[in-house]
């Protein structure tokens, strides 16, 4: 590897990162803030949430500023190579377009509520047209692959598809109560889908990950310390990132499920857990297994730690089994959704015995 090849995305990285930390500083002073209730809200005094934005511009300026030094570095023309880079990447792969309006829709509808509070039902119900809306026009997995063969109707390609997209935003939503945690595996789980994309040669965003990952470290940066909340900008437009490029990136479904394990076993089995206890779904609540560590004595950043480091692990074996391929992907799902599956029931009755003996 040439060292152009390293110092460019370490370039791209550190612009994005600086731009992040500008950002970060701005929106800290705009005075959309998180207060704290007593019940799930539990920080000291209220914290800006507009993270979400700052992600966004810290990305969108270390993007524009990195795309400019390199066109003065190769003396191309900015407005010719901006022109075909963005036809390149469309004709790559035409469901990035598609990809890219479920984000910026995803993203509009957190914004609405981290400034004025939306109505959680309708805004359920706007995200689960936008995200069924996707799929029809395109953003689809191609078939549901199993070892008893491969599953290609297309409107359970369809159906399936929105029920990821709207399944997969609303758990980084819910996973997002924890200093660094959801915004710091997403982190992850981007680097993970970037580098079995670019491995299996599906497709490959290449170098422009890394504006990215700058802007989402520096964010980190503050909201590991709770100096700034990521809102549900934030979660739900980078929930939209993964999972609807997750589905573009034409990769095998149970790969993409498998890289988000974590989230998806912590989400879908507390939700059972409250159905069956008779709970509102939509209500706020501390359920979640990485609430109740919280609420057991764990910090926040060894809660975040011990989740990035099981999205780290289903990562990886979502690269290895990609690299396998046949059955690998299917069987290392099923065998990882198991195992944590264990976990988390164990983890829950211990969590009520400490609560009945409390």
């Amino acid at each position: 590897m040439s060292w152009t090849a390293l110092i460019a995305p370490a370039g791209f990285f550190a612009i994005s990162f600086a731009a992040g930390l500008f950002a970060c500083a701005l929106v800290k002073r705009i005075g959309v803030v998180d207060a704290p209730d007593g019940n799930r809200k539990t920080q000291a005094r209220p914290v800006p949430r507009l993270g979400g934005v700052a992600i966004l511009f810290g990305t969108l300026i270390g993007m524009a500023l990195s795309f400019v030094i390199l066109m003065l570095a190769y003396g191309a023309d900015p407005v010719s190579t901006f022109t075909d880079l963005i036809a390149g990447a469309f004709e790559t792969n035409t469901d990035l377009g598609i990809a890219m309006a479920f984000v910026a829709v995803s993203f509009a509808i957190g914004l609405w509520d981290d400034i004025s509070t939306a109505n959680t039902k309708l805004k359920l119900a706007i995200l689960s047209i936008a995200a069924l809306t996707a799929a029809i026009l395109g953003l689809s997995a191609e078939a549901f692959q199993t070892p008893f063969g491969d599953l290609a109707l297309p409107i359970l390609l369809v159906i399936g598809s929105a029920a990821w997209l709207i399944v997969m935003v609303n758990a980084v939503n819910f996973m997002d109560g924890s200093n660094g945690l959801a915004i710091g595996a997403l982190a992850i789980m981007l680097a993970a889908l970037a580098a079995i994309s670019a491995t299996s040669g599906t497709w490959s965003a290449a170098i422009w990950w890394f504006p990215v990952f700058g802007a989402i470290g520096a964010f980190l940066l503050h909201n590991i310390r709770g100096q700034i909340y990521a809102g549900d900008a934030g979660a739900l437009g980078l929930g939209a990132l993964f999972a609807a490029l997750g589905i573009a990136s034409d990769l095998n479904v149970w790969t993409i499920a498998t890289i988000a394990l974590p989230f998806l076993v912590d989400v879908l089995l507390t939700l059972i857990w409250r159905a069956k206890h008779g709970r509102n779904w939509l209500e706020a609540h501390l359920d979640h297994a990485y609430q109740r560590l919280i609420a057991n004595g764990w910090s926040h950043l060894e809660t975040a730690i011990f989740y990035w480091g099981l999205t780290a692990t289903t990562g990886g074996m979502a690269y290895i089994a990609a690299l396998a391929g046949g059955a690998a992907p299917f069987a290392v799902f099923w065998g990882l959704w198991i195992a944590l599956s264990v976990i988390w029931v164990r983890h829950r009755r211990t969590a009520q015995l400490s609560d009945l003996s409390g």
